[in-house]
């Protein structure tokens, strides 16, 4: 079998946790920032204007802004946010709150498809330690929460594994699973992340225990099952528009290295390495304390996460394009092999993590709650004259059962740790305590400031009070999406993308450029402190 039980003489002591608490604190994980804000970048704006399109416009197999292909992503991020939006906006949620709720939905499905995958890779109650480790983990904590394709993609290769490790127990269930996650990745990412998820199955025989008719079984049910799911969308998007199947095949259907006509390859060396120190932990050291204590990779629980790891890090050397939110995969294999040893750890590095964890989120609990006290009371003075500095336009909210709700949950961390006999599995539940109890903190004491901080609104309504009466039409660049979508969503201004036709133009450039003595200002402003990119309103002086 692919689940390794140890022998008597290695058992450990019982696991005091209970599956309760995981489920509450996974729960609560989830959702922290998911509501109450506007959409805010890299990929919200995008994410958000491509689903209100589909609504509109009912443009279901190419994704749109505004009428214009957007092919970036295959569109199943999209079909399910638009479900959510089409039932509970605006009656329920605003659109932007409505679509962002697909992002709890596939890392729900992640979150129980990596429990599932460590309870059936290594054992009973590594499941819990899996998920513990993964919502651990520091970069999750933002993209995770983020209106992007990116979750739907991770929870296609979570399914994935979790379907890898049914395939002795459940060989035709574990087909139809991995068939579906092969479809589930391949309409949330690329050709070039399945054929990834591919090469590990195809590689995996290459280990005797792989090497098996059951194995087979899976291989040839996920082949029967996943192929008429996967052509569905590129079958009927070549049929129907086959000039923008050709663009898409050319530019972008290999993800992050572009597409077939241009591949895009090789970024600066040791960007995703670095980046990993910060983003995967602490699950790469966990992980490497698996494999010291393993030293070798003769055991199902090792061999498919490492060949797992291993692959994706070749693509990640390959890739040309630098963004953290492509280190999310990584931390899926990581995060079994973190779990496999976890309850070997030694007292002291189980004590030094939970010191870490105890250090780090009280510290940022207690700024949390002195910058939420400053922004809204004034003191300390001098911390809010630096919270009106960074988000001026931020006017001061007080919710009083926010405020109650974060005041409970920083209570319960507190009486978290003040278990006794710690080990692996108590540092790590309480660090992944601690990081909800922190995103948890900024997503209800400071939400509204980050929102003034963050969002395009304020701007847009600035600007839409400067407007000169009967203005007539404005136009800007076809390059300035985010203001084309911004002051579409805010304000139902429909910015015209030829020059020529309007008096009123929307520039966008860096706070040095002078301006055009052909044009006269009108207006400037920006999100704070963000002198990157100016939007002016400008009028023409002469032709």
């Amino acid at each position: 079998m692919l689940t390794f039980s140890p022998n008597d003489r290695n058992q450990l002591p019982r696991p005091t946790e209970k599956p309760w608490v995981l489920l509450l604190l996974a729960f609560i994980w989830l959702w922290p920032t998911v509501l109450g804000h506007d959409p805010w970048k890299p990929d919200e704006p995008y994410v958000l204007a491509v689903v209100l399109d589909m609504l509109q416009h009912g443009h279901w197999l190419v994704p749109t802004i505004q009428g214009t292909p957007w092919l970036d992503t295959p569109p199943l991020y999209y079909w399910v946010a638009s479900v959510f939006v089409r039932f509970l906006s605006p009656w329920a949620l605003p659109a932007h709150d409505a679509a962002r709720l697909a992002t709890p939905f596939f890392m729900a499905m992640a979150l129980w498809c990596v429990g599932g995958a460590g309870r059936e890779l290594i054992g009973r109650r590594h499941g819990r330690s899996a998920v513990l480790i993964l919502i651990g983990c520091i970069g999750l904590i933002d993209t995770g929460h983020q209106m992007t394709s990116s979750v739907a993609a991770f929870a296609g290769y979570a399914a994935a594994l979790y379907a890898l490790t049914l395939c002795t127990r459940l060989p035709a269930l574990s087909g139809a699973l991995l068939a579906l996650a092969s479809t589930v990745l391949f309409l949330s990412s690329s050709l070039l992340d399945l054929s990834l998820l591919w090469a590990v199955v195809v590689l995996l025989p290459i280990f005797p225990a792989w090497r098996n008719k059951r194995y087979a079984t899976t291989v040839a049910m996920a082949l029967l099952c996943g192929l008429p799911l996967l052509l569905v969308w590129p079958v009927a998007f070549a049929r129907y528009y086959p000039a923008l199947f050709q663009l898409w095949w050319s530019n972008d259907a290999l993800g992050e290295i572009a597409g077939f006509a241009r591949p895009d390859l090789f970024h600066g060396f040791g960007y995703y390495f670095k980046t990993s120190l910060w983003y995967a932990w602490p699950a790469w050291p966990l992980a490497g304390w698996t494999v010291y204590r393993r030293r070798r990779f003769d055991q199902p629980m090792m061999q498919l996460p490492g060949l797992f790891f291993v692959v994706f890090i070749l693509l990640l050397t390959l890739s040309g394009v630098q963004e953290t939110k492509n280190t999310m995969p990584l931390l899926l294999p990581l995060t079994l092999l973190a779990a496999i040893e976890l309850d070997t750890l030694r007292r002291g590095a189980a004590a030094a993590l939970n010191w870490f964890g105890l250090m780090t989120f009280g510290f940022f609990g207690l700024l949390i709650w002195f910058g939420w006290a400053a922004m809204n009371f004034g003191w300390p003075e001098r911390l809010a004259g630096r919270a009106h500095y960074f988000s001026p336009y931020y006017v001061p909210t007080v919710s009083i059962p926010m405020a109650l709700a974060a005041l409970f949950a920083t209570l319960v961390w507190i009486w978290a740790l003040t278990r006794r006999h710690l080990r692996g599995r108590q540092a790590v539940t309480n660090w992944a305590a601690g990081i909800t109890l922190f995103w948890g903190l900024a997503g209800t004491l400071w939400l509204p400031w980050l929102d003034a901080l963050k969002s395009y609104r304020p701007v847009v309504a600035d600007m839409v009070r400067h407007l000169p009466a009967g203005a007539g039409c404005v136009s800007t660049s076809k390059e300035n999406w985010i203001g084309r979508m911004s002051w579409q969503y805010f304000a139902d201004m429909t910015l015209v993308t030829d020059p020529a036709a309007c008096a009123l133009r929307l520039s966008v450039r860096p706070h040095s450029v002078a301006p055009d003595p052909a044009w006269q200002v009108l207006w400037q402003g920006s999100r704070p402190r963000e002198d990157s990119e100016v939007y002016v309103l400008e009028r023409r002086v002469r032709e």
